[in-house]
């Protein structure tokens, strides 16, 4: 399947022999809802350790609200993206990987039981780990030391990384592989329909479609629609047009010498006065708060 270029995260380059980066965000949220994720996929496993604050993460069409010490495990080819549950700092660290870390040329018979059917997709590792989860405690610290090894790049890392997240999976198949562990919350036909419907709505701001259009797209009625989308994205089809809306301004208010009338079309509002007040309600102050600051830097 041919899938959305916008929504596919530009993973960079790495060496095929040590398949893994770490990330270490800590995004600036202006208000609640702020978005400290950007809605997107890619063909790589991911686990996000959550380190200061409080945010919800939808993976797959279902949230998941974290707070320090909490762990997500994001299957490969997931929509995920993240909102702040609170005007508080964030902090969190994703690890991407790709399934050939974990990958032997040839091998055993125990080594295709518990670890092969989680990177092959057979088997899904639990969405989220409570920090209040005694059982999480091993993965966390693997997972934390194994961060401390890949920012401070001690000799050989890379061998303590690929060990530690052996034994992680490991210890997940210790645990869940018996239960058959499987989670699938929404039929991946619909995941898969909405994320070029998703990528036309970033293309296409200047004419945004309505609700009627967009259910077309994803072959759904209206009423099916929206429920769909909000427990994708967890927003509402219109707000997560309109957070697209704001956060294109933003880039144009910053980047461009355009007029906000310019950019009210640009967006699709038409109406400079319609789109100060949205941009007010996102952001907490009008447009042209940005070029005053920006004026006087």
């Amino acid at each position: 399947m041919t899938y959305p270029q916008d929504l596919k995260e530009r993973t960079p380059l790495w060496d095929s022999n040590f398949p893994i980066r770490f990330y270490r965000n800590q995004p600036s949220p202006l208000a609640k809802d702020d978005t400290i994720l950007n809605l997107h996929w890619h063909e790589h496993f991911e686990v996000i350790d959550m380190q200061v604050g409080k945010a919800v993460f939808h993976i797959a069409s279902r949230p998941y609200e974290v707070k320090a010490g909490d762990l997500l495990f994001v299957p490969a080819g997931a929509l995920h993206v993240g909102y702040s549950l609170e005007h508080e700092p964030i902090e969190y660290v994703a690890i991407v990987f790709n399934a050939s870390l974990l990958r032997v040329i040839n091998p055993d018979p125990i080594y295709e039981r518990y670890i092969l059917p989680f990177l092959e997709g057979r088997i899904l590792p639990p969405a989220m780990l409570k920090a209040n989860d005694e059982q999480a405690a091993p993965y966390r610290r693997l997972i934390r030391e194994s961060t401390v090894e890949f920012e401070q790049r001690y000799p050989a890392y890379e061998l303590v990384i690929k060990h530690n997240f052996q034994l992680l999976f490991t210890l997940l198949a210790r645990q869940f592989l018996p239960e058959k562990f499987v989670a699938k919350p929404m039929p991946a036909r619909h995941t898969e329909a909405f994320k070029p419907l998703i990528q036309k709505m970033e293309a296409q701001l200047s004419e945004p479609l309505s609700v009627e259009q967009a259910a077309r797209i994803v072959n759904l009625n209206p009423f099916h629609f929206c429920k769909t989308f909000k427990k994708l994205t967890g927003r509402t089809y219109i707000d997560y047009m309109n957070w697209l809306r704001i956060n294109e301004s933003d880039r144009l208010l910053r980047e461009t010498e355009w007029t906000v009338t310019e950019i009210a079309e640009r967006i699709g509002c038409g109406n400079a006065n319609y789109f100060t007040k949205l941009f007010k309600k996102y952001r907490g102050f009008p447009p042209s708060e940005i070029r005053r600051k920006q004026e006087k830097t």
